[in-house]
């Protein structure tokens, strides 16, 4: 239920005010902060339009909520591409938002992180958001406010902020460790792991290849170890070390997504502000087909 969902109770208030209001249909745009709670919230308001048990809210134990929740609930559908989503998936959508529900109730379709749209695709969904049918709603969620602005005017937007440490449980460097992750946090919880034993930068390589293979929370805590590691080290490093940190991210996977991630934390752990925009250039480079290690390199270079 709503009233269980910890944080932003201006959001929760909101949400069930537009199921009161009974709307035949809809186009939302969740966005927030990497780490905010978009798909929790997401899922609720999916939950709560199709809920069988409570009609203002969702109950989390019918039949139709426990499907929502594993995936398998016919008229919920969640579109998401790590490349972007592409034209022949927004087409296959138009298909399905024309088509009847399935169990008679409200028709969801979730797209994620649509700042990452590719161009032909968001001039196809500017067609069916605009004016969707009745019964049918689009939740469409961001971790920023970076897309095309013909999209954002045809949402409803949504801010979904992170919780607070307090709300989380944790204290402050805790938080910031996790640079307030909701999920990750979470997991670290049930861990018994010393956020204070050292890491050394030098072996990044071998914990991505860990957390590709195993995807458990200590991995995931040496790679930041590592990168905090090399951010505090940097200023007295050679060049060649820097493209030597780079060269171990890259061969601990060449999935692009970690390699973003990576340097998203980097930027946030950056404390020389000139050096932003510059860095916050290469990292948007990964969503074009560059080489992924030159571009680590340079990034890793100029940080």
């Amino acid at each position: 239920m709503f009233g269980d969902m910890i944080s932003n109770e201006e959001v929760k208030s909101f949400l069930q005010n537009e199921i009161k209001m009974g709307k035949k249909s809809g186009t939302y745009l969740f966005h927030g902060e990497r780490g905010s709670e978009l798909m929790e919230f997401t899922l609720a308001f999916a939950k709560a339009l199709n809920c069988s048990e409570e009609p203002l809210d969702f109950c989390g134990r019918c039949d139709v909520c426990l499907r929502i929740d594993s995936g398998n609930y016919p008229d919920v559908e969640v579109v998401e591409d790590p490349t972007g989503i592409k034209i022949s998936q927004v087409r296959e959508l138009i298909y399905k938002a024309s088509s009847s529900s399935y169990e008679g109730r409200k028709k969801v379709f979730i797209l994620k992180d649509v700042e990452n749209l590719r161009a032909e695709a968001a001039n196809a969904l500017l067609k069916i958001i605009e004016e969707p049918g009745a019964g049918t709603f689009f939740i469409l969620t961001s971790h920023s406010l970076n897309i095309i602005p013909t999209i954002i005017s045809r949402c409803t937007a949504v801010h979904i902020k992170k919780k607070s440490p307090e709300e989380m449980g944790v204290t402050s460097e805790e938080y910031e460790f996790f640079f307030g992750d909701v999920g990750e946090i979470e997991r670290y919880k049930k861990s018994d792991i010393d956020l204070s034993h050292p890491v050394s930068y030098g072996d990044i390589g071998e914990h991505i290849k860990n957390y590709v293979k195993d995807g458990d929370i200590e991995s995931r805590v040496k790679i930041q170890k590592s990168l905090r590691d090399f951010m505090g080290n940097r200023k007295f490093l050679e060049d060649i070390e820097k493209i030597y940190f780079a060269e171990e991210i890259y061969r601990g996977s060449r999935d692009r997504n970690i390699a973003e991630g990576i340097m998203y934390e980097g930027i946030l752990l950056n404390n020389d502000l000139s050096k932003t925009e510059r860095l916050l250039y290469i990292k948007g480079m990964l969503r074009f087909p560059v080489n992924l290690q030159l571009a680590l390199k340079m990034f890793f270079s100029e940080i």
